[in-house]
């Protein structure tokens, strides 16, 4: 059996409130971005779901009827919301874990929901998508067995290390990938064993520009 995170913490400065929204709400057919991708995963037999999310936004982040649960965090940003889910990264079967405020295709939900994370996987997009109209690659979701722990725990010691010595201006998940496969933290390189190439229309709401553009490219999906 999996479990499904989805870490909905952040601030969203970048936002600015577009739509009157946060963007793990923004519309899609009607229905708030990240309840869609609550019910997609439990339509396809995910039912252990946790949101992380700031306490004051858990009524509505969470789907409810299919029980979801909300884990509070009282802190901004990627690297907080990363640590204050560690422990809940499943003992007895794979660990999804999914940014929030991410549009995921009906393909992809497939294959992380069928993906059993041994060997573990990110599903990312290398470069820029003609699809989305994003200019640079984004990382969309990993799966994580419970046998790969203690390896992605020593990952993120090892690209926190590389941050705090000026190797690297940024700690978020591209980094741990990296550190995890042996790969300079700093450049944007990849391997094929446990980097899932994903080019779609899946994509990550960062900015308003973001969304509008999505949505344009893709109206059939919006």
């Amino acid at each position: 059996m999996s479990r499904a995170l989805l870490l909905a913490a952040g601030e969203m400065t970048r936002w600015k409130n577009h739509l009157g929204v946060p963007k793990h709400l923004v519309p899609i057919r009607g229905e708030a971005l990240i309840h869609r991708t609550q019910r997609k995963l439990h339509a396809r037999g995910v039912e252990d779901i946790r949101v992380i999310c700031q306490p004051e936004r858990a009524d509505a982040y969470v789907l409810p009827g299919i029980g979801t649960h909300a884990e509070p965090v009282w802190r901004d940003g990627a690297q907080h919301q990363h640590e204050s889910s560690r422990h809940l990264w499943h003992t007895a079967g794979p660990t999804i874990v999914i940014y929030g405020d991410t549009y995921l295709t009906d393909p992809l939900l497939d294959a992380i929901t069928a993906d059993r994370g041994d060997p573990w996987h990110i599903y990312a997009r290398y470069g820029p998508s003609t699809i989305t109209g994003r200019p640079y690659g984004e990382m969309l979701a990993w799966v994580i067995g419970p046998d790969h722990h203690q390896a992605l725990d020593r990952a993120t010691g090892a690209a926190l290390d590389a941050y705090r010595d000026g190797t690297t201006g940024r700690l978020l998940g591209w980094e741990v990938y990296r550190a995890a496969v042996g790969l300079p933290v700093q450049l944007h390189v990849r391997e094929t064993e446990h980097f899932i190439e994903w080019d779609d229309a899946s994509d990550d709401f960062d900015h308003p520009r973001d969304y509008d553009r999505w949505r344009e490219l893709n109206p059939h999906l919006a």
